[in-house]
Order: structure tokens, then C-alpha cells, then sequence
């Protein structure tokens, strides 16, 4: 029997469902799935939302499920989010439910993200006790950073128009059951860069003949170092990390190769910030290559914004917080240069992702490790909270207009 973390706070019927809810839960992360190519989740969640009694569509968005919960009276509508992608690599977590999919895992927790939502959907139809309506967006591909840009180009927030859009995130960097709440910048802006260096290849015995892109690379990757170091105000973070290399055959020791690309990535929090490192990254690509002879290509993916929480959600939540699990649930969160794609909606329509803690002695992994597993005790605890978040809020905001 697991034991659930703020027990004694919350509604016993929002208990009853927790093994429930867990198994759920253990279900998708034994079976993950990646991007948009996520029948099978989507299949899961439409089924139980359809048990449940819940509207919802598994064709407006591809690869996302998007539900609605109609309240008892007319009103405004709010949106709840969950990512459901898994990530390309290992399950090492040696759990009964451990991925059944060589590489492929949720080791960022959206196993969990999916099943509180559902929970707190369920709680949302069974009261029905608030005005206007609660959209559910179960949202594919944020791993990739090309979900939530989907989702709104598929028109969900057109159609439903809902006036803010709340999304939380499971995080072994706080204690099972804390509440990380901030408003303002949380998650930095995300961009991925694939350079290509294009030389002449020979036998390593006559360097003299090639173009060889292994020094030039050497060259290239410590002068791109510089862009943060030298060109980058330092009161601005700023982060761009080379992350791959690859280039001949390590089981040719005695041929140069034709050709090197290096991957990474960068994060900032300022517009004017990422735009001058794209930018000098092209310039210095280009010169840099030209100046040993050889041939470039440089492709840059813009995927995420700065996610930049909204002051009034923020309020919200952290009073729905103190209300529901006191004073000393809530806290302060610190920068991440992490992205994350819920900064799409919360630059169209005011937003607040926030950050349940997971952490205890079986869940001390962090995310994107191979031995992370989501810690189900915090399941019921989600599921009253966000359902809580998105009931009192209509209430305000029905007041409001």
C-alpha cells in the first residue's frame, strides 16, 4: 500500500483512487512512447476519460488528447496541461514496471504528468460544481520542444479560449510533497545547433593531402566557448554546450575523414541574448572553416521561449497551496537552464508551470536519468491540488467578469 503524501489533507474519495491512479501510472511508463507517435498513450487516456464519463477528443490534436469538463453554470474557461512523451534512452530503474521498449523511457516523469491530470479531471466531473469549464490538454512531443507549438496551431486555445492555462512538472530537486511556485522566469529558452564541417579525407599518413575537419573542430569548439565567456553580458544567463561529436570510423585509426558534425544546444532568458549567440556561432562557423579550407553547414532549431511564470496564476496557486496543505508547502524555485514548451502557451494567454517534489530514499534520481521512476505517493496530492487550482479560479474569474 503506498503511502501518499498530505494523507490526512486529502478528500478520502481522491485516496480511494490512488493505487488506482498508480497503476495507471506504471501502465504508461512500462509501455513510452515518443514525440507524436503516441497511439497507445493516447489510447489509454481516451479510454479512461470516456469511462469517467468525459468529453474528449483524440483527433484535434495529433498525437495529444484535449477533454472538457462542463461546470454547473456558465462561466470562463481555464486550461490544465500535461506532457505524455518519453525519451530516447535506457530504462535502468529495475522496477516490475520498467520499459518493456529497448531505449526508450520516462525518466522525465510525463507518466505521472499524464495520470494527475486524468485524476484531477475526474474529481472536475464528478463535482461539476463551478461555473464555465475545464480544459484538459494532454499535450505529445515535449520532449522535442514541438507539442505545445501543435497544439496551438491545431487551434485548441482559439476554439476553447480559455483565459489562463496551468501546467506542473514532478522534480526530485525538492521534497516529496513540496510545491515549487515562482513567478517570473523559470526555464530558459531552447535552442538545439547541428554544425557540419566539410574537408578532404585521407590516409592518415599523408595529413598533408586532407582537409582535415578534426583540428578545425577543435578550433571551432573552443572560440564558440568564447560567445558566453567574452560576449555575453555576464548578468545575463547563458548557457551553449557542445553535446556530440562525430566524425570517422573508431575502428579506422589510420583514416582522416571527410567530414565532422558537432550537435548541442543553447539557453538564455533574453531575446536579444539568443539572437547575438546564433549569430556569432554562424559567423564564427563560417570563418573559422573558411580559414582552413573547408566547407560548413549550420542549422539552428528555435524550439522553446523563456518560460516566464504569470504574477496572478502564481498568486493563485500559492494560495491554493497554503489552503490546501499549509503554510510551509509552497516555495520558491530557483532559475533552470532547462526548457520546456509550456512557454508557448504563456506567451499567448497568462500561465504557471509549477513543481511537485518527489524526492525521498527511493526517488532520489534525477530526470533524464536512466534509474529516475516517478513516485506515485504524490499522485492523489496533484490530482487535489490542480483540480482545486482550476475550481476556485473559475470562481474568481466568473466574479471578475
Amino acid at each position: 500500500m503506498t503511502q501518499f503524501a498530505y494523507a490526512d489533507r486529502i478528500p478520502e474519495e481522491i485516496l480511494a483512487w490512488g493505487d488506482e491512479l498508480a497503476r495507471i501510472r506504471q501502465d504508461l511508463h512500462e509501455h513510452p512512447e515518443l514525440g507524436f507517435d503516441t497511439a497507445r498513450t493516447c489510447g489509454v487516456i481516451a479510454a479512461k476519460l470516456r469511462e469517467w464519463g468525459i468529453t474528449c477528443d483524440d483527433l484535434m490534436v495529433p498525437g495529444g488528447v484535449i477533454a472538457l469538463v462542463e461546470g454547473n453554470r456558465p462561466g470562463p474557461t481555464v486550461a490544465l496541461r500535461a506532457d505524455m512523451d518519453a525519451l530516447a534512452m535506457p530504462d535502468c530503474s529495475g522496477n516490475p514496471w520498467q520499459s518493456v521498449v529497448a531505449d526508450r523511457c520516462h525518466a522525465c516523469g510525463h507518466d505521472g504528468h499524464v495520470t494527475w491530470l486524468l485524476g484531477a479531471m475526474r474529481r472536475l466531473s464528478l463535482t461539476r460544481d463551478f461555473p464555465g469549464r475545464v480544459l484538459g490538454i494532454f499535450q505529445p512531443a515535449e520532449e522535442i520542444g514541438r507539442g505545445a507549438r501543435r497544439v496551438i496551431e491545431s487551434g485548441v486555445l482559439d476554439k476553447f479560449n480559455p483565459l489562463e492555462i496551468y501546467g506542473a512538472h514532478g522534480s526530485t530537486a525538492f521534497p516529496k510533497g513540496e510545491i515549487g511556485i515562482h513567478a517570473g522566469p523559470v526555464q530558459a529558452s531552447c535552442d538545439f545547433f547541428y554544425i557540419t564541417l566539410k574537408g578532404r579525407g585521407t590516409h592518415a599518413a599523408r595529413p598533408h593531402t586532407s582537409l582535415d575537419p578534426i583540428p578545425t573542430a577543435a578550433l571551432l569548439s573552443e572560440s564558440l566557448q568564447t560567445i558566453i565567456s567574452r560576449k555575453t553580458d555576464p548578468t545575463q544567463p547563458a548557457v551553449l554546450s557542445i553535446c556530440a561529436v562525430q566524425a570517422g570510423n573508431i575502428n579506422a585509426p589510420n583514416v582522416i575523414p571527410e567530414s565532422l558534425t558537432l550537435s548541442g544546444t543553447v539557453r538564455t532568458f533574453d531575446a536579444g541574448v539568443r539572437a547575438m549567440i546564433e549569430a556569432e556561432m554562424r559567423r564564427m562557423t563560417e570563418h573559422i572553416a573558411l580559414a582552413q579550407g573547408l566547407g560548413w553547414e549550420i542549422r539552428v532549431d528555435n524550439l522553446t521561449p523563456p518560460l516566464i511564470n504569470s504574477a496572478v496564476p502564481a498568486r493563485h496557486a500559492t494560495s491554493v497551496a497554503e489552503k490546501l496543505f499549509g503554510a510551509q508547502c509552497p516555495v520558491d524555485v530557483p532559475l533552470s537552464m532547462a526548457g520546456e514548451d509550456f512557454a508557448e502557451y504563456v506567451n499567448r494567454i497568462p500561465g504557471i508551470q509549477m513543481y511537485i517534489g518527489m524526492a525521498d530514499d527511493a526517488h532520489n534520481a534525477m530526470l533524464h536519468n536512466p534509474k529516475f521512476d516517478f513516485n506515485d505517493a504524490v499522485l492523489p496530492e496533484a490530482v487535489w491540488f490542480l483540480s482545486e487550482i482550476a475550481r476556485t479560479r473559475l470562481e474568481e474569474l466568473a466574479r471578475e467578469l
